[in-house]
C-alpha cells in the first residue's frame, strides 16, 4: 500500500472536502482536522444537511473534485464523509486515479492502482455502507 504523510510529490496541494447530514450538525471539527493536514482554508470544500448515501445536490463534493489536479491530494478526514456506498467510492477514486490524483484519507495518502491500497479503500466503502444501511434500518 502506498501511504505517505501529507504531499506525495514536491508542489503537492491539497484539497479538502467536509460533509455533515444535517444542517444542524458542525464542519468545525473536520475543517479544523483538514487545517492541521495542511489544507488551506480556501481549498475546504463543503456540504452541509446532505446525507452521504447519495451523490446528488452535492456541490461542495463537484467542487472540491474538481478543484484536484496532479499533483494534488483529494483529501478528507473520515471515509464516510465522502462516500457511504461501494459504487460511489469506486466511482470516485477510479475518476482520482484515472486523472493522477491520489487520495488523501487523513494523514495518509492511498494508491487505488496498489493492490493493498484498492483492498483498503474498497473494504472501507463496504463498511461505510454497511454502517449506513445499519443506521438507516434502524431508525425505520
Amino acid at each position: 500500500m502506498n501511504a505517505a504523510p501529507s504531499g506525495t510529490a514536491p508542489g503537492a496541494v491539497r484539497v479538502g472536502y467536509a460533509r455533515c447530514s444535517t444542517d444542524g450538525q458542525d464542519v468545525v471539527v473536520q475543517t479544523e482536522q483538514l487545517l492541521g493536514l495542511g489544507v488551506s482554508e480556501d481549498r475546504i470544500y463543503i456540504d452541509r444537511g446532505f446525507s452521504g448515501t447519495t451523490g446528488r445536490n452535492r456541490g461542495g463534493l463537484d467542487q472540491a473534485l474538481t478543484a484536484v489536479w496532479p499533483p494534488s491530494v483529494f483529501t478528507v478526514t473520515k471515509f464516510d464523509r465522502f462516500a457511504r456506498n461501494m459504487a460511489e467510492a469506486n466511482q470516485i477514486l477510479t475518476d482520482l486515479s484515472d486523472r493522477g490524483v491520489p487520495f488523501g484519507l487523513g494523514a495518509s495518502v492511498y494508491d487505488w492502482n496498489d493492490p493493498f491500497g484498492r483492498l483498503f479503500l474498497q473494504t472501507l466503502a463496504m463498511v461505510a455502507e454497511f454502517e449506513a444501511g445499519y443506521v438507516g434500518g434502524s431508525e425505520s
